[in-house]
C-alpha cells in the first residue's frame, strides 16, 4: 500500500530520493505530518489515528496540573486546620514566637531552682511539635515538670477534655490553667503567683 503525506496529501511514488520518513513534496516527516492533521498514512500504508494532546477533553494534560494544585491546596488547609485545633490552644500564634519574654537568663534558673516538680503540670504528645518545642524551652533553663501523654494514656485525653482543653500543649501552672498553649511570659506569671 503506498503511504500518503498527512500534510500535502501527496501519494508516495515508488521511485524517490528521499528517505523512506519523509514526503519527497513537502519535505515534512510523516510523524510530524500525522501530528499537525492528527490522522496520516504510516509507512506500511495503514491509516493511524492520534488524539491531539490538548484539544478536547479526553486526557488533558492540564487536568492533571489541576488535580495536583487542588491536591497541594487541599494540604495546605488541612495542615492549617490541624495547626488551630491540635497543636495549639488558640493555632494563631506559633510556638516560637511565644517562647521569647522578658526575664533574663539568670532569672529564669532562679525561677526553676525554686519549683518544684508538682508546680508544673502538662498535657502532651510525641507528635505535637509544640510541645517539644515547650519542653525544650522548660529544659533550658531547668524547669521541672509532670507530663501526661494523651496518646499513650486515655485517662490522660478524658481528663483534658473534661478541663475543656482542646488543644495541646495544655499546662497547669500552680493551679493556673493555659488553655492557650504555652507561652513563656504567662508560664513565668503563674510560677511568680502573678
Amino acid at each position: 500500500m503506498p503511504t500518503i503525506c498527512g500534510k500535502c496529501q501527496l501519494v508516495r511514488p515508488q521511485s524517490t530520493d528521499a528517505p523512506i520518513w519523509q514526503c519527497p513534496g513537502c519535505g515534512v516527516a510523516y510523524n510530524k505530518a500525522a501530528d499537525a492533521r492528527s490522522s496520516a498514512m504510516s509507512s506500511v500504508g495503514q491509516r493511524s489515528h492520534r488524539t491531539p494532546v490538548a484539544s478536547d477533553g479526553d486526557g488533558l494534560p492540564w487536568g492533571k496540573w489541576l488535580l495536583l494544585v487542588l491536591l497541594i491546596g487541599g494540604a495546605y488547609l488541612g495542615y492549617q486546620a490541624v495547626q488551630k485545633r491540635g497543636l495549639s490552644g488558640d493555632g494563631m500564634a506559633s510556638i516560637a514566637s511565644r517562647l521569647s519574654g522578658n526575664n533574663s537568663t539568670e532569672q529564669l534558673a532562679a525561677l526553676a531552682a525554686n519549683s518544684k516538680p508538682g508546680d508544673v503540670f502538662m498535657y502532651t504528645a510525641d507528635w505535637c511539635p509544640n510541645c517539644r518545642a515547650a519542653k525544650g524551652w522548660m529544659a533550658q533553663y531547668g524547669f521541672q515538670y509532670e507530663q501526661c501523654d494523651i496518646d499513650k494514656d486515655h485517662g490522660c485525653k478524658a481528663r483534658l477534655d473534661s478541663l475543656g482543653g482542646d488543644g495541646i500543649p495544655y499546662l497547669i501552672v500552680k493551679g493556673h490553667h493555659m488553655r492557650e498553649g504555652f507561652d513563656s511570659q504567662e508560664f513565668v506569671a503563674a510560677l511568680q503567683g502573678k
